[in-house]
């Protein structure tokens, strides 16, 4: 979606005459955009990532003066991201309707499983031990290790002290090792289907 596209109504145009907040917003929307985007995809419904992203950005319009400099700006777009993908789901009724079809699976997975073209069987076991984390735990790690932040990144994103995100992202990584290796066996265990598609 094109900065227009989405801000069309506000006093935001492309071109030399743009004061100092109309410059950086711009500056901010073209950088971040694509980060952002991908990781409210990643975390959110499919048919409400477009809401959420423009969410994201008119709160970043309405507050462009609050938002830091630097790479710190990104990090400033990630926690108003993680808040409004929250309140999405506390409010919405469709959060409701999915959690009858999740009660069988425990936990919602945060990465849909179409975002992906799954190799192998490893890739599918990680998957699934990643669903299995507490909530707070797996967003701490997919932080970390998916978006490549420090623990001092992730502590500013979800707001918490740099200790506290320090150990979810420590007691994330030892459930991911605890429940991949779980997984792992359980298969190994699960008998091999016969020639004709029945199981023995």
């Amino acid at each position: 979606m094109s900065l227009e596209a989405l801000f069309g109504h506000l006093p935001v145009e492309r071109g030399a005459n743009l004061n100092p907040q109309e410059a950086k917003f711009t500056d901010i929307y073209d950088r971040y955009h694509g980060k952002v985007h991908a990781y409210c995809l990643r975390r959110s419904d499919r048919d409400q990532v477009e809401d959420v992203v423009a969410n994201v950005f008119l709160v970043a319009w309405r507050k462009i003066d609050e938002i830091p400099t630097g790479a710190q700006a990104l990090y400033w777009l990630y926690r108003v991201a993680y808040r409004s993908i929250g309140h999405q789901w506390r409010g919405s009724a469709r959060q409701r309707q999915l959690k009858k079809k999740l009660d069988g699976l425990g936990r919602h997975m945060p990465i849909p499983p179409e975002d992906f073209v799954v190799q192998d069987e490893e890739t599918q076991i990680v998957l699934t031990a990643i669903r299995g984390l507490r909530p707070r735990d797996r967003e701490a790690l997919l932080l970390a290790e998916w978006e490549q932040l420090s623990g001092p990144e992730v502590a500013e994103i979800l707001d918490i002290s740099h200790a506290a995100a320090k150990q979810r992202i420590h007691r994330a990584r030892r459930s991911l090792t605890q429940e991949y290796n779980r997984i792992a066996t359980r298969q190994k265990h699960v008998p091999a289907a016969q020639e004709g598609g029945a199981w023995c």
